[in-house]
């Protein structure tokens, strides 16, 4: 077998560590930056204030270890809250708080910036040859390109 590696295998680790840039992404802060869970969970909240934290694992595909502890930064934070459903005593329910809901403002704010200084050294033609090409990978592993479910990630 050939040392060297495949272009396929090439691909795939830039796509993997274009991945990686991309979950840093925006909200950054002076003191280090937020991690994306972090800003994933109060983007989610944003849109679905008082949903459980099972539903919440389940949405954002993560681990229930990975969801309860980064609840547990953002409820010491002071911007989430755990609040027992009235139907289910077992069941907590998490809401965003008013600081919260500051912070995804400047979540929100900051995305149309990311996106420009992120994607800034291609040319619209190019953009939109990314945007094809990302499009027909999307399509080949069996999902919808333009759903809204991409927008969750941001």
């Amino acid at each position: 077998m050939d040392n060297q590696i495949s272009m396929n295998e090439r691909l795939m680790e830039r796509i993997f560590r274009l991945y990686a840039a991309l979950r840093r992404g925006p909200g950054e802060s002076e003191k280090g930056g937020r991690p994306s869970a972090q800003n994933r969970i109060l983007l989610m909240l944003n849109e679905s204030d008082g949903i459980s934290q099972r539903d919440m694992t389940i949405l954002l595909q993560l681990r229930p270890q990975s969801v309860s502890e980064t609840l547990g930064k953002l409820v010491s934070a002071g911007l989430v809250e755990r609040r027992q459903s009235a139907h289910d005593k077992r069941v907590f329910n998490i809401f965003l708080t008013d600081e919260g809901r500051e912070r995804v403002t400047e979540l929100i704010r900051s995305r149309p910036d990311f996106a420009g200084m992120f994607l800034s050294p291609l040319s619209e033609e190019e953009k939109q040859q990314l945007f094809d090409l990302l499009g027909r990978l999307i399509s080949g592993a069996g999902l919808e390109p333009d759903t809204d479910e991409l927008n969750e990630v941001f």
